[in-house]
């Protein structure tokens, strides 16, 4: 009796996780959410994003549950500021994620972004 069990249970595990992975094959949305975030404003947010991530790390919590409750409040500040819920953020970022060529363009906005926030700036010459 115990060893049907145990046969039932592992059949049943292996389609679970067959069903699993059927899902996970399956090729992304490809529908623009009704809430999606301009490519302009998700480039503002990720830069202050990337900038909080820093700004976290150097902080020296010693740990990681610090860590982050320091980043989750930090970060609801920064979604208040540019009036996006956390729905809207998840929901464009997992959108512009499935779709390369517009995530490459956003990276490549917020790079320039935070190179030009960390080079000291020169003087100007009169």
């Amino acid at each position: 009796m115990r060893w049907h069990l145990m046969k039932q249970t592992i059949w049943m595990g292996l389609a679970m996780l067959y069903l699993g992975l059927l899902q996970g094959c399956q090729p992304p949305e490809d529908k623009r959410p009704d809430n999606l975030i301009p490519e302009e404003r998700m480039v503002a947010i990720l830069t202050e994003v990337h900038i909080l991530e820093a700004r976290v790390g150097r902080m020296g919590l010693r740990s990681t549950d610090s860590s982050n409750v320091a980043y989750h409040h930090l970060e609801k500040q920064i979604f208040r500021k540019f009036k996006v819920d956390t729905a809207a953020y998840s929901k464009s970022y997992a959108y512009y994620a499935a779709h390369p060529r517009a995530m490459e363009t956003i990276y490549q906005q917020v790079v320039d972004n935070l190179k030009k926030k960390t080079e000291p700036q020169k003087p100007a010459r009169s």
